[in-house]
């Protein structure tokens, strides 16, 4: 939410959009590319001979061009659709072509502002737009679009594969979306959590998530099947440098002072990433997580400092996990 401004959650915007109801103006915000492609796609299909009425016009786009295209009319459809990247576009700018708008308003054009990562645009353009909130759907969400999206593609997935498959794919609706296509081609049936173990590689955070479960559930078998799963493609110092960074995530987490979207936006990671890691904090007591941050941080110092050797570190860390007492 920019200045306090209300938005059309992305998944009522297909409703929105099958009113046939439009606003003059739409600006799309949020973290999730994939969402706002796929609201762009509900917009586009309203437009009949889209090659001749929809048009995008990047930063570079002079204001005089935007203006007098504005003022057009369709050819051969009800609307023509204007989409303005405005990502690096000044705010000054944007809030002129607003004034526009609003001053010399075209009932036969659509506006989609794409506004992602840009909160100063957002501003110029808020008393003419209606705006699309496209950040990261939480993990409910993403299981029921999986469900639905395996359907149209003629395929059936259990509930516990597509909550398996968001996790492997942190939530990334555009990779998930490529792996459901990868996993529609292995055949027919329903596609259980095997067939997503089998073809779906998990992303790396998501891998060292797994090994943190396990060592705050001491499943040494499982923990070092993780473990040297991940010995095998990843060096120990970029393990030790991720574990670092994953149990400093969980700590933030434990400290519940703040919400998911200001520790993602602080510490740098995916929103998915950062609702997993606090879901995880709560295995652990915030004592134990802040002597494993300062274990884990001073074993990069003394491996760095050239006082042990990587791997043993690593394996001596993993070995104290298991089998230290729950602080």
């Amino acid at each position: 939410m920019y200045y306090n401004i209300v938005m059309i959650k992305f998944v009522d915007f297909k409703k929105h959009v099958s009113s046939g109801e439009f606003a003059s103006a739409y600006a799309f915000t949020g973290d999730d590319e994939f969402l706002v492609k796929s609201a762009l796609a509900m917009l586009k299909k309203q437009i009949d001979l889209p090659e001749l009425n929809i048009s995008t016009y990047d930063d570079n786009a002079a204001m005089e061009t935007m203006t007098a295209a504005y003022s057009q009319l369709p050819m051969m459809s009800k609307y023509r659709l204007m989409i303005i990247n405005a990502e690096n576009r000044p705010a000054s700018e944007i809030k002129r072509f607003s004034e526009h708008l609003r001053k010399y308003p075209n009932p036969a054009a659509i506006v989609a502002f794409i506004l992602t990562g840009a909160p100063t645009a957002a501003a110029a353009c808020a008393d003419c737009a209606e705006f699309v909130d496209c950040k990261r759907l939480d993990k409910s969400m993403v299981i029921k679009w999986i469900a639905s999206n395996a359907t149209s593609r003629g395929i059936r997935i259990s509930s516990s594969a597509a909550e398996l498959l968001t996790d492997y794919c942190l939530g990334n609706l555009t990779r998930i979306d490529v792996e459901l296509d990868k996993l529609a081609e292995t055949g027919e049936g329903m596609i259980d959590e095997e067939r997503v173990r089998e073809f779906v590689t998990p992303d790396g955070d998501f891998k060292i998530y797994e090994l943190s479960d396990a060592l705050a559930k001491k499943n040494t078998d499982r923990t070092y099947l993780i473990y040297e799963s991940l010995m095998v493609s990843t060096p120990p110092v970029v393990v030790i440098g991720a574990l670092y960074s994953h149990f400093r995530r969980l700590l933030y987490a434990a400290t519940g002072k703040f919400d998911r979207d200001t520790l993602a936006r602080f510490l740098r990671v995916k929103p998915y990433a950062m609702e997993m890691a606090m879901r995880q904090a709560k295995m652990y007591t915030p004592v134990k997580l802040k002597r494993t941050v300062d274990k884990l941080s001073a074993i990069d110092f003394a491996f760095k400092s050239g006082e042990i050797n990587d791997r043993l570190a690593l394996d001596s860390f993993i070995a104290e996990m298991l089998c230290a007492a729950t602080a």
